[in-house]
Parts: C-alpha cells; structure tokens; sequence
C-alpha cells in the first residue's frame, strides 16, 4: 500500500548549506519540497517542510522507518534540531500560493 508521508523540520543553530544539505538527502530518500500532483501542477511547500509517497505494509512500519531515515540523515550530517513526521493512508492535500 502507498501512504503519504509528511515531514517537517528545524535545525539548530544551522548554516544555510545545513539546509541544502538536508534537503538534498530528504529529496534521495523521497521527501522532496516540490509536490506534483497527478492532476495539477507543481506546488513548493513552505519552510522547512517535505513531502513523499512511500511503499509499506502499515501506516506505522512507513512512520517508523521514515522517521529512523530521517533521523540517521541529521546524525550524518552532524545536525541538531527536531523532525515531526506524519505518515497517512487516506489523505487529500491542498496549496495556494498568493
């Protein structure tokens, strides 16, 4: 089954290539700051915020292994901060850029 996994961050004290970095290795694993929608167009999430879609037999096995991935990419890299994730079976999702 697909589930949708959201995942937003903070970086402690961070430099801006702390960032890039981050970002760069969330987008490897799938979370990535644009979102495609099947019947819409690209929408770039704001802050410190990623989206993906990830293969799993639960809603908490996607959780979990996301939320380790995510979790082993700061310690990597050396970054503090704080991570919350949200993984969904039956979603909808909606952006508006003004």
């Amino acid at each position: 089954m697909t589930f949708l996994v959201f995942c937003v961050f903070d970086l402690k004290h961070a430099k801006r290539e702390d960032y890039l970095y981050a970002y760069m290795d969330l987008a490897d694993m799938g979370l990535k700051q644009t979102v495609k929608s099947e019947n819409g167009p690209s929408f770039k999430l704001p802050g410190a915020a990623v989206m993906g879609t990830f293969d799993g037999r639960s809603v908490e096995d996607v959780r979990s292994i996301v939320s380790k991935q995510v979790q082993g990419i700061f310690k990597a890299r050396g970054l503090r901060g704080t991570f919350f994730v949200v993984a969904s079976a039956d979603w909808a999702c909606a952006g508006e850029s003004t």
